[in-house]
């Protein structure tokens, strides 16, 4: 299963159909520094967009983003919760929404709720997940197998996270 791909994404078909009509959809795109840290979050960003919907200035903003320290793009936002013996999450990207099971919870980390997207920066796309950076510190990206975060929670062997990149590589538009 690849976690990295070098193609060019449509982003502003891959942005809409993430946002979906959403009225937070200022939420599901962040700009990222050169350690992958979101900025906005700390509100220290070196060009925060303000936007009232997805403009061609929204889409020109992403597009300076992306040839500098790229952007993160929520895909599938999750909640999760034990019932039974078994791991459930709500999971919900664009229009649509599903429940994911599993008994496996040997290999599965329960997590109340995380966000799991794509870093694009130029031509190439990541996936990841937004990871919390400790107390006072902003969110950063990390990519699936990384050590960066906790391995368990993004690890490749967690049946969870092999649905997340299902639905990841269907929400993604290429050029």
């Amino acid at each position: 299963m690849e976690i990295k791909k070098d193609f060019k994404i449509d982003v502003r078909k891959t942005v809409e159909k993430a946002v979906a009509g959403n009225d937070d959809f200022h939420f599901y795109v962040d700009e990222l520094t050169s350690n992958d840290y979101m900025p906005t979050y700390a509100g220290v960003a070196d060009e925060k967009y303000e936007f009232d919907e997805m403009d061609d200035g929204f889409f020109e903003f992403l597009a300076r983003k992306i040839d500098g320290d790229g952007i993160y793009v929520r895909l599938v936002n999750a909640a999760g919760s034990v019932s039974m013996g078994e791991a459930v999450f709500d999971l919900e990207y664009g229009k649509s929404s599903e429940k994911f099971r599993t008994k496996d919870t040997e290999n599965v980390l329960v997590f109340e709720f995380a966000d799991f997207g794509v870093k694009i920066k130029g031509d190439e796309v990541t996936f990841g997940a937004t990871i919390d950076g400790g107390c006072g510190q902003t969110p950063y990206f990390a990519k699936f197998g990384s050590t960066k975060a906790n391995e368990a929670f993004i690890s490749l062997e967690n049946p969870l996270n092999k649905r997340i990149l299902e639905i990841m590589e269907e929400m993604i538009y290429d050029n």
